[in-house]
């Protein structure tokens, strides 16, 4: 992983936290397709990147800085588990809520950007790995590989991904909480630049050359630092 000049945190010490956080992610990725009905396929991929981020529990560097406040949490947790907890609970007791789109043009892009979505999902996180978190923390400035591209990639894949899912099954309720999650993704995106941009310099030239979430098609450029 290739990073800015400014030194290394050390690899903190794991915690009971660490362990916690790994087994309850473990355990929310197992569950959630498992018990989703047909949908749990769709929802396999985003899954298996939350085994993922339950890896980093235990391989992250110490933070540099945090960001406190109860906001900065709610935008944190609520982005990684609305729309999970939304199509899993759908599938169970909601299943209109889930119907397929009728268009055959409509669900062939949906299966396109939800595939394209799934298959770079992981390159990101990978490239991340040591420094991913949860709640809004800095540890190391990245900004090459596909942060070159994105400041933000990983969350472009799930806004890919997610996008899929919605194109698939073009419900209003489906629509209304993708919707509701990307108003909460983007104060989210808010609070990790916040303690980013106060950590590292660096990171006010790099939000004026690189976009959020992509190329101007897919990101918004935020020039004001948070």
């Amino acid at each position: 992983m290739s990073a800015v000049a400014e030194p290394m945190t050390a690899r903190a010490p794991r915690t009971a936290a660490d362990w916690i956080g790994c087994a309850f992610f473990c355990a929310f990725a197992a569950t959630i397709p498992l018990t989703s009905g047909k949908s749990g396929l769709l929802l396999l991929p985003p899954m298996l990147y939350e085994v993922v981020v339950a890896a980093t529990f235990l391989v992250r560097r110490q933070p540099r800085r945090t960001l406190p406040g109860i906001g900065s949490r709610l935008a944190a947790y609520g982005a990684t588990f609305l729309m999970p907890l939304f199509l899993w609970s759908a599938a169970r007791w909601a299943p209109s809520y889930l119907a397929s789109t009728d268009l055959t043009p409509i669900r062939a892009l949906g299966a396109f950007a939800w595939l394209f979505g799934t298959l770079v999902a992981f390159w990101p996180i990978w490239y991340l790995r040591r420094s991913f978190s949860i709640e809004p923390e800095a540890r190391e400035l990245t900004t090459s590989g596909p942060y070159s591209f994105a400041r933000h990639p990983i969350y472009a894949t799930q806004i890919l991904q997610y996008a899929g899912i919605w194109l698939l099954h073009a419900t209003i309720p489906l629509g209304i909480v993708f919707a509701l999650w990307l108003a909460i993704l983007r104060i989210r995106v808010g609070y990790e630049e916040r303690v980013l941009g106060a950590e590292f310099e660096a990171y006010r030239g790099y939000k004026q050359r690189v976009w959020a979430f992509g190329p101007a098609l897919l990101g918004a450029r935020t020039v004001k630092s948070g």
